[in-house]
Parts: structure tokens; C-alpha cells; sequence
């Protein structure tokens, strides 16, 4: 009975902190005006409803009432300060669980109990909130961020924020699930003081508004000096209503400290400082072709490559091989040692060769494109790096659908894999396609693109038509149509369109259960 006007003060709730951090001011207020309405009339509801049953003696029925009605906000305040900092992810659960109001509260539920398991991890821990995951078919965003707190609890944070994003892709939306990832992605930038990536992901609006997400939105947008960053009051004001108050007391005290306005500068400007300005100077411009190639090669050391270094040592390198004060060198040399017919030639592919190996394995780390110079190595090296990029993803594609074919022969199908696994998978291989593309540019990207585009959808029908799988396979050729789009494949955007078109199952469907029977 108390479900549906609890969660229609929790959403009110909600909506006010989107208005307020898309600044719509008008909105906002609007907004928070509702929800204090709506407040006000559960509680005045609520007192009544109690006292009538206590009038006619049912005094433990108005107990029930007023437990009924607190549960909600006490057992999310028990949670979050107490049994998640004591790591009672046990308890995280059952409390969670009730606490929720709302379709399928074990989304929740499940969620909090990896939080919780974060600060006392433990392998019977681990394995106990797996095991409630993988009974949990078909995937949804509540078991990708259920799978990233756990890897958080395993140090593992890379893997943490590429699936707490990745829930974006997903049709299955459960809004408090998605604000405790956007918390944990907000605090996790803030921690690392990525204050671009935390406005990015405001500005956005990509996950629902709690109030630490707006207060450390306000704070990054202080150290970004944003034109629309919070006053002191403000701030001060988001602080308030937002939980651990001691911890961030340090950041709103450092972000107050910030100057928005620029500094009037006095006299002449200062001239405008190249950032690549030293490492362009890695060689000299007065040394020979080849010497100069030499240096600029030996430069990068144990320093990671930027594509202005790379680019400046190919382009040296095919000017030295290509300089007729080099090939004099090497002739004269060659007389000198009375090496045989074709020695220099010999010499050249050799340098050639090995210079390209190098510099591959270089553009490989860095994650770089080949740069724009025609020459031996120049030339040499977007071959190199463009087949061997193509052929990897070829690869990596044709090993995802081989896995497929192997659980069909063996008749292995649902209990082949938890989801959880076909979902990583398919985000390894998208991060490794979104590497390469973007390091090869557009022609790989239409090279790569049709092997890409006929496994995926082979996965997306499989994962749809056998194993229920919506969210996934509606993800998959959501990424398809937007790479079809892309590459402008014309075929392969009218497919795209027909897939996503389709209606998603999810939990919060009042038919799931007998979609899933059918």
C-alpha cells in the first residue's frame, strides 16, 4: 500500500536534482515544492491511518503502519551507514531488499550487498553474491554494477568503471541502481581528481541525480572554473544534503579557495607556450637526415609516445632513408668494407624493416595511428599497423562466434556461461574495435566494420531468439546501427533500425514473466 506514494516521493525527489543540474531553476523549485506536498500528505496520512487503528484498540496494527512507512527511508539510511562501512553484505541485502519500494527489489538488494562486501571483501563473500547473480536471467544493469562493485573489492577499478558505463547500453533501467553508479563513478573520478571526466558525465546527464553526485558535480565544476560552477552558498548548500559531510567538508573548503574570474593581465600577454615545443627539440634540426632520425628514435626511451613525437620520428626517418647524402654514405661505406653487389639496397630494406617493427610495436602501446608520410617507413608502417589491427579484431570476432558454435554442437546453451561473461566479452572486443578505429582511422573503421557487423548481429539473434538475453542483444545492435551509421552501409542501417525498433522485456514489465515462459 505504502510502495507506490514512496516511490513517488523518491522519483519527485530525483526529478528535482536533474532540474537542478540541467539549471532549470524554475523546474527545480517546481519540482521541490511536489515533492515537500507530497511528503507532507504521507506523513499527515500516515499519522491518521495509525491512530485510527489505535483508537479501536488494533494498537499493534498502527505500529505495523508507522514501521511500514519509515522502513523505506531508515532502512536506505541504515545501509549506506551502517552496514555497508561495518561490509554485512548480508544484512545490506535483506535490508535493501525490503527497504526498496518498487518492481523487483532484489536489483537492489543485490547491488548494496556488493557495496557492502567492498569494505570487508572476502571469497565466500564474493561467491555467495555470484551465485544470486547468475540465478538472475536474463542480464540487466543491476548485475553489470553488482559485477563492477565486486571488482572494485578486487582493486580491480578499470574493470569497475568500464561496467558501471557500459550500463548506458542496457534497456533494463532501474533508477536506484543507476544513481548508485553514478555515485560510485563521480566519487571514483573525484578520488582521482578527474574533475573533466565527472563535468563530462554531469553535463551529460547520464545517471540520475543523487545528492553526492550534485554536490562533487558542483565541486568539479569549481576546479574546471566553469561558467556556471556554484557559489559558496550554493555549495555550502549541497554539502548539506549530501551524506559524509566530514569527508568532503576538505573539497567544498578547496573548491571555495578557486577563483572563477580570470586574473586581468597586466602589460604585454605572454607568448603563448607550445606544449610539444621540448620534445620536438629531441633532435636538432642542424644534425644530417639520418643522425637526426637516430635521435628522435632514441628519444621516446622509456617515455610514452605522443602522436607529435611519433609523427616527427617517422617523418625523420623516411626523409634520412630517402636523403641522397645517406645512400652516398652508405655506398662509400660499403666500398670501404668491399661488401658485395646490392649490399646498400640489402642494408636499406634491412633498416627498413627493423625500424618499422620498432615503431609498430611503439604506435601498438601508445595506441596511435600511423602518421601522414610517404615513404619507406611512412608507407611501410600503415600497412603494418593497419592488417595487423584488421587481422586481430578478425580474429578476436571470429573467436566470440566460435565459442557460440561450440555451446550449440554441445547442446550447452543457458548454462554454458553466466551472462555476465557474454557482456564482458562483448565490451572487451567493443573496446578493442573502438582502439583500433579510432587509432586507424576511417579506413580501417570500414575495413573492420562488415566482419564486426556480421558476427554481431549473428550474436545480438542468438542471444535474443535462444538464451532470452534482451538487454544484450539489444545493446549489441544498438552498436551495430551506430557503426552502420558511421561507415554510412546502407544495408547494414536498415537491419540496425528493424533490430533496435524491437519492444525490450525487461524486470520492471508488468508481462517479463510471460515473455520468458513463451
Amino acid at each position: 500500500m505504502w510502495a507506490l506514494p514512496l516511490l513517488v516521493l523518491f522519483r519527485l525527489q530525483r526529478f528535482a536534482l536533474d532540474a537542478r543540474r540541467k539549471r532549470r531553476t524554475g523546474a527545480y523549485y517546481a519540482w521541490s515544492a511536489v515533492a515537500a506536498l507530497c511528503a507532507a500528505v504521507l506523513l499527515v496520512a500516515t499519522i491518521a491511518l495509525a491512530y485510527l487503528f489505535y483508537d479501536v484498540g488494533l494498537w499493534w496494527v498502527s505500529i505495523l503502519i508507522v514501521g511500514l512507512a519509515v522502513l523505506p527511508v531508515v532502512g536506505l539510511w541504515l545501509v549506506r551507514r551502517v552496514l555497508v562501512p561495518l561490509g554485512w553484505y548480508r544484512a545490506a541485502y535483506a535490508i535493501g531488499y525490503a527497504s526498496r519500494p518498487g518492481k523487483d527489489a532484489g536489483a537492489y538488494a543485490l547491488c548494496v550487498a556488493a557495496w557492502a562486501l567492498g569494505r570487508a571483501p572476502s571469497a565466500s563473500g564474493e561467491a555467495w553474491i555470484a551465485a544470486r547473480r547468475n540465478t538472475r536471467v536474463p542480464l540487466g544493469d543491476a548485475e553489470v554494477v553488482t559485477t563492477a562493485l565486486l571488482a572494485a573489492a578486487r582493486d580491480d577499478l578499470e574493470t569497475a568503471r568500464l561496467l558501471m558505463r557500459s550500463t548506458l547500453m542496457l534497456a533494463e533501467s532501474h533508477p536506484a541502481v543507476r544513481e548508485l553508479a553514478g555515485e560510485w563513478l563521480a566519487c571514483d573520478a573525484a578520488e582521482r581528481r578527474a574533475w573533466q571526466e565527472l563535468a563530462d558525465d554531469a553535463v551529460a546527464a547520464r545517471f540520475p541525480a543523487s545528492p553526492m553526485t550534485f554536490l562533487l558535480e558542483g565541486i568539479a565544476a569549481r576546479e574546471l572554473k566553469d561558467e556556471w560552477a556554484p557559489g559558496a552558498l550554493e555549495l555550502w548548500s549541497r554539502w548539506l544534503i549530501a551524506p559524509y559531510r566530514r569527508v568532503t567538508r576538505t573539497l567544498v573548503e578547496a573548491a571555495l579557495r578557486i577563483t572563477l574570474e580570470a586574473p586581468k593581465s597586466e602589460g604585454e600577454p605572454a607568448p603563448p607556450v607550445e606544449p610539444q615545443a621540448a620534445e620536438l627539440e629531441a633532435a636538432p634540426p642542424e644534425r644530417a637526415p639520418l643522425p637526426r632520425a637516430i635521435a628522435a628514435h632514441l628519444a621516446f626511451g622509456g617515455v610514452r609516445a605522443t602522436a607529435t613525437t611519433f609523427g616527427a620520428t617517422v617523418r625523420a626517418w623516411d626523409a634520412a632513408l630517402t636523403d641522397g647524402g645517406t645512400h652516398a654514405w652508405l655506398a662509400r661505406r660499403a666500398i670501404e668494407l668491399d661488401a658485395p653487389l646490392g649490399a646498400v639496397d640489402r642494408a636499406l630494406r634491412e633498416l627498413t624493416t627493423m625500424v618499422t617493427d620498432d615503431l609498430a610495436r611503439v604506435a601498438d602501446a601508445a595506441r596511435l595511428g600511423a602518421p601522414a608520410s610517404h615513404g619507406p617507413i611512412g608507407e611501410a608502417l600503415a600497412r603494418r599497423l593497419r592488417h595487423g589491427r584488421l587481422d586481430a579484431l578478425e580474429d578476436a570476432f571470429n573467436a566470440w562466434i566460435a565459442r557460440r558454435d561450440q555451446y550449440v554442437q554441445r547442446g550447452q546453451l543457458a548454462s554454458a556461461r553466466p551472462p555476465i561473461d557474454e557482456w564482458r566479452e562483448f565490451l572487451a572486443l567493443k573496446q578493442a574495435y573502438t582502439s583500433a578505429v579510432t587509432a586507424g582511422g576511417p579506413e580501417l573503421r570500414r575495413l573492420a566494420f562488415p566482419h564486426a557487423f556480421t558476427t554481431g548481429s549473428n550474436m545480438a539473434a542468438w542471444l535474443w531468439n535462444e538464451l532470452d538475453e534482451f538487454s544484450i542483444s539489444h545493446a549489441i545492435s544498438t552498436w551495430l546501427l551506430e557503426e552502420a551509421l558511421a561507415v554510412g552501409d546502407a544495408e547494414a542501417i536498415e537491419l540496425g533500425h528493424r533490430n533496435t525498433a524491437l519492444r525490450v522485456p525487461t524486470r520492471l514489465d508488468d508481462d517479463f514473466a510471460s515473455t520468458l515462459d513463451r
